[in-house]
């Protein structure tokens, strides 16, 4: 069910309104009057239906991008209840209050915590190419820490979200590739579908849909696919 914005809602409302008011006031109309009213109503009818259809799709844009927070925030969440080692297991330690201030007790600037959590800081706030640095640098350093798999995700969606679709997509199969059963895999498939929308691959597209559909059906990025419109 699509919801109108309040301003929108008097609009249309308003605009009916005005159609019944002249109806009902108007002589009878002539033949050729009620073609040329039935001519208005069917692109009154058209105009209300494409906004429903651009409405529709900022809505789950929005709901996406609230998706995409929540996530953020839950592995912030985890960064802070414990610090990263290169073995890949966590011990207690004080975290970060932010995710722009890495620096952890106990800890220099060069530990996994501190380099991850500066680079996902730069992510989360905009800043992808310095993101992607960071999450290079990571990479090269710690690549058997157990945020690996989720730095290369960070790292692909960082040129996704510049739209540079071919990189992103190379980025987000080495998730797929080198982090096998990894958290994140059903997103990068789901990405990579979308990523593939953008260049206008629809066979591409329909392909990682169908991948991710056959390895991850109970997945949320799975449902999210549903919804993808290929042409």
């Amino acid at each position: 069910m699509t919801i109108f914005p309040r301003h929108m809602t008097y609009r249309l409302v308003t605009a009916l309104l005005l159609l019944g008011l002249l109806a009902s006031c108007a002589p009878p109309p002539t033949t050729k009057q009620s073609v040329s009213m039935n001519q208005d109503m069917r692109q009154l009818l058209t105009m209300l239906d494409k906004q429903g259809q651009e409405l529709e799709s900022v809505s789950r844009q929005l709901a996406e991008l609230q998706d995409q927070q929540q996530k953020q925030a839950q592995e912030i969440d985890q960064l802070r209840r414990g610090s990263l080692t290169p073995a890949g297991t966590y011990q207690p330690g004080s975290m970060p209050s932010t995710p722009d201030t890495p620096t952890v007790q106990g800890q220099d600037d060069s530990s996994p915590t501190a380099v991850y959590l500066l680079a996902f800081g730069d992510y989360a706030s905009g800043r992808y190419q310095s993101a992607v640095q960071g999450f290079e640098t990571f990479l090269q350093r710690f690549p058997n820490n157990s945020y690996a798999s989720n730095a290369q995700f960070w790292l692909a969606d960082c040129y996704f979200n510049q739209q540079q679709y071919l990189v992103a997509i190379r980025e987000f199969e080495r998730v797929l590739n080198e982090y096998s059963g990894a958290p994140k895999n059903p997103d990068a498939l789901y990405k990579i579908a979308i990523a593939q929308l953008q260049l206008g691959a629809s066979d591409e597209a329909r392909q990682a849909i169908d991948t991710l559909n056959r390895r991850y059906p109970k997945s949320t990025a799975t449902q999210k696919a549903q919804e993808l419109v290929i042409p």
